[in-house]
């Protein structure tokens, strides 16, 4: 599940390289949208732990959602700018790359072809 409270860029992050170093290649993932009833909605809401009063994060936005969504189907060429653009965001540009735990490779370079 993406964008759960809590959730933030860094552990999205961080659950992207779980799911790689597990090999795991997510068709889907389910993104929170609260619904009555759930304590996990009180937090949505309320940007508190019900439980212990204390601050949680919650990613609202959709351009952050979108981010933590494509960052765990980050194997998904049609997520490459997004999750491009959440490592750079996150200060991860170093699973940019081609080595083993790199997340996606680097961005081409369109190179005009003189004639």
């Amino acid at each position: 599940m993406s964008s759960h409270p809590g959730s933030t860029l860094k552990s999205a992050v961080e659950l992207a390289e779980y799911i790689r170093d597990m090999g795991y290649n997510p068709e889907q993932v389910q993104d929170f949208y609260p619904t009555p009833g759930s304590l996990s909605t009180a937090m949505y809401y309320t940007e508190m732990n019900p439980l212990t009063g204390e601050k949680v994060y919650v990613p609202k936005t959709k351009e952050e959602k979108e981010m933590q969504r494509a960052l765990l189907q980050f194997r998904d060429p049609k997520n490459y700018d997004l999750v491009y653009k959440a490592l750079v965001k996150a200060g991860r540009e170093d699973l940019i790359g081609y080595g083993k735990k790199c997340l996606i490779p680097p961005k081409k370079s369109k190179i005009k072809k003189g004639r």
